[in-house]
């Protein structure tokens, strides 16, 4: 039974993921040109398991569509800032989008779902996005971005989850035979303290098991583990300040594309503070994807701001 219970561990080392030759502090350029939902998936997306997007990835694909012209904002307003209280979004109806990715046209068709006249409220966008009002359209998204990932022969060469259903497997037999030994051993003459100790070693082992999740459980492959660290690298960049700085992007276009995969990644306030270093003002109000990202900021603190008043 101790050597059973050791049985993870032996799983956990067979599938740890091959050292790679790639020593590269930063990524100054995006790794690879995959939509920001994939990137979100793999590198940023549900903290349990990989290939499945979080809100962030969405909220990046709405801004990428965004700098791909798909999208564009229809009205801009101010409450006596900088920051616009509220936008208007309405879908380009001159863009083909039979090169659209089928997660990509999902994001589109949920946002005329939420059109008005032809105008797409950010506020309805907003709570049509809240899972309690409308779960369903999100979570087919969510299950089109995985489905895109697995029949993609890329990530099924860039991570295995062999390690993980071994555990998994591991847990519920370890569980049920650990259990099993206990509730026998009683009326014979087995039970003794050391084989009850053997047997609860085995089932807190087994239930262990039973809790890894798949980022920890399952097995990179030298090619996952490269895109992983490359793709987090270049969020290292975009979230050093002095860095970026130093090496901007060349044009407003270019910054948009950052934001909306600093977005992806979970880094999007850095890029924001060194566009608003980086650029004018000016400049800052023609690019409707950091317009875009303000509202969505700017919105989030004043609900929050709201909060903390009711609580008062």
């Amino acid at each position: 039974m101790l050597l059973w219970a050791l049985s993870p561990l032996y799983i956990y080392l067979m599938n740890r993921a091959p050292k790679i030759n790639y020593n590269t502090e930063y990524e100054v350029d995006m790794p690879t040109d995959d939509p920001p939902a994939i990137v979100n998936a793999v590198c940023a997306g549900d903290p349990k398991r990989v290939g499945v997007p979080n809100l962030d990835g969405f909220r990046a694909t709405i801004l990428d569509l965004i700098s791909r012209n798909y999208l564009f904002l229809k009205n801009e307003s101010y409450n006596g800032s900088h920051y616009p209280e509220s936008l208007l979004l309405e879908i380009n109806p001159n863009n083909d989008i039979s090169s659209l990715w089928k997660f990509e046209v999902q994001v589109l068709d949920f946002l005329k779902e939420s059109e008005q006249d032809g105008i797409i409220s950010l506020d309805l966008i907003s709570k049509n996005l809240d899972p309690s009002y409308s779960y369903s359209a999100y979570g087919i998204w969510r299950n089109e971005v995985r489905s895109t990932l697995l029949d993609g022969n890329n990530f099924k060469d860039a991570f295995h989850s062999r390690g993980y259903i071994y555990l998994k497997t591991f847990g519920v037999l370890g569980t049920i035979i650990a259990w099993a030994l206990i509730f026998y051993s009683f009326p014979s003459k087995l039970f003794s303290g050391t084989f009850i100790l053997c047997a609860l070693i085995l089932w807190i082992s087994s239930i262990i098991s039973l809790f890894l999740t798949k980022r920890i459980a399952g097995q990179w492959t030298a090619y996952g583990r490269e895109y992983y660290k490359r793709w987090m690298n270049f969020r290292s960049y975009i979230e050093d300040f002095s860095l970026i700085k130093e090496y901007p992007p060349e044009s407003v276009k270019i910054w948009d594309k950052y934001l909306a995969y600093a977005t992806a990644l979970g880094a999007a306030k850095g890029v924001r503070r060194a566009m608003e270093i980086s650029l004018s003002d000016d400049q800052l109000e023609e690019s409707d994807v950091y317009m875009f990202h303000m509202a969505n900021y700017y919105r989030y603190f004043k609900e929050h701001n709201k909060r903390i008043l009711e609580l008062d």
